[in-house]
């Protein structure tokens, strides 16, 4: 079967998929990108955003100090409270005391080195709430990683806080990462758009993610944060597991490492389509974000089209699964825990989406594979997994599995031994405390380790 036939298919299994209807079993759909720019030569000054004289970087975002609690974050009254349930991963729910310190805390007040803070983006004029997990070891010198959520932009249940426990992997177990997470973006694939939509402009200009996110973000976020390290990573999953790619090919090396976890990377032309879908459930449509499905700005979005352009960018880990269920999808197994019918899901919709994100993987491969484009050359590594459809369990597999990856960006003087040894402790921590209900795996949302849980760590483990 040539690529149009299975980009034909792809587009049709996706169409009978979408839209889901449980968001917080399954992540979300389709794909990604941006808008193109001519990458220039290296950085000779350090900072990755140099090497590109054709296009003005500039540090337009204003980066707020963090809101000293919930209270004051909800009287500054810049995000709609029925779409920031992510609140209750940043704050206390109750009084309490650190059994270690013995501080005593309020309810509502910020877990340690849990932050929200208010970002005004110029290009947008909006204010936008970022979470960030701050570095516990050489804060200094701790390099910066950039969480995508998927389809709902972290605005609903599908996101990093709520469905994996990004916060004590990165923030406890690791805890010399920063990590930046924005909450919002719903449907917006992460780009910048042709036209103004009223449904998800949010009262300011059309939506400019990709100015955003590379030009307006890290210098401001980066110097707030307090770290002098111009590494940095840039991680998606679904949805923005195309984003990634874009912005892989487009500024090469202005990541130091990129993740890209259940993307398609197929966007225009027939699979035009797929992107359709999840536009649909936004209330936007294909043409307001990229015009023509066919046209110039739709291509310079399509992360297959432009494959070649990633023979520049290093410390890439893609992966994708079967569709065929596997241990996170059973009710015998760790997410699902007991749960029977919660099966029906993962069989039907998450499989069907999965398959389809792993035909434009391996199709990607294939590509990059003809350009030269592999691990030996640019350490650019595919994980493809035998089973498994397409939700959080295997996300939370993929931010274990990917970090040798991520980790030869973010530390490149480090040898690989210890990020794998990294790895493996983490995997095992995690399987042993969360077996799930006869298989191994990762956790089930009902039993993820409570907020305390993860203080606790962090106390135990702060230096």
């Amino acid at each position: 079967m040539n690529k149009r036939a299975i980009a034909r298919v792809t587009a049709a299994a996706v169409a009978t998929a979408l839209p889901l209807s449980v968001m917080s079993v399954l992540g979300t759909g389709a794909a990604f990108a941006g808008e193109a720019q001519p990458v220039a030569g290296a950085s000779q000054t350090g900072d990755p955003r140099d090497a590109y004289p054709t296009k003005k970087f500039r540090d337009a975002a204003t980066v707020n100090n963090p809101f000293p609690n919930r209270a004051a974050a909800e009287a500054e009254d810049y995000v709609d409270e029925a779409k920031a349930a992510w609140r209750d991963y940043v704050y206390q729910a109750e009084g309490g005391e650190d059994p270690m310190t013995q501080d005593l805390w309020e309810a509502g007040d910020r877990y340690k080195r849990m932050e929200e803070r208010m970002v005004h983006s110029e290009a947008m004029n909006r204010n936008i709430p970022i979470v960030t997990i701050r570095a516990a070891k050489d804060a200094e010198n701790a390099p910066t990683i950039y969480l995508l959520n998927g389809a709902d932009g972290g605005e609903g249940a599908a996101n990093w806080l709520r469905q994996t426990t990004a916060v004590d992997f990165y923030g406890n177990q690791l805890g010399n990462v920063n990590v930046v997470i924005p909450m919002e973006g719903a449907f917006s694939y992460y780009t910048d758009w042709e036209q103004p939509n009223p449904n998800l402009d949010k009262g300011g200009n059309k939506q400019a993610w990709e100015t955003f996110l590379v030009q307006e973000l890290p210098g401001p976020m980066e110097s707030a944060l307090g770290t002098s390290n111009p590494n940095r990573s840039i991680i998606g999953m679904s949805m923005t597991g195309s984003t990634t790619l874009v912005y892989g090919e487009k500024y090469s090396g202005f990541y130091d490492s990129i993740g890209a976890y259940s993307g398609c990377a197929a966007t225009s032309g027939e699979m035009a389509e797929t992107v359709q879908l999840v536009l649909s459930r936004g209330g936007a449509n294909y043409e307001q974000m990229w015009g023509d499905r066919n046209g110039q700005v739709a291509r310079e979005n399509d992360a297959l089209v432009n494959a070649a352009d990633l023979k520049d960018q290093h410390n890439v880990y893609v992966s994708s699964n079967s569709g065929l269920m596997g241990e996170h999808d059973v009710s015998s197994g760790d997410r699902l825990n007991g749960q029977i019918l919660g099966s029906f899901i993962p069989a039907t919709e998450g499989g069907v989406i999965e398959a389809a994100t792993n035909a434009c993987t391996h199709m990607l491969k294939s590509t990059t594979d003809k350009e030269g484009i592999t691990q030996d050359s640019n350490n650019l590594v595919y994980n493809f997994r035998n089973t498994g459809t397409h939700q959080w369990g295997y996300w939370q597999d993929d931010m274990f599995d990917a970090w040798p990856t991520i980790s030869a960006g973010l530390f490149p003087e480090r040898d690989r031994s210890v990020a794998i040894a990294q790895r493996d402790e983490a995997k095992a921590a995690y399987l042993e405390a969360n077996p799930g209900a006869g298989a191994a795996g990762s956790t089930p949302v009902s039993s993820l380790p409570t907020w305390q849980d993860i203080q606790d760590n962090m106390d135990d483990n702060e230096e």
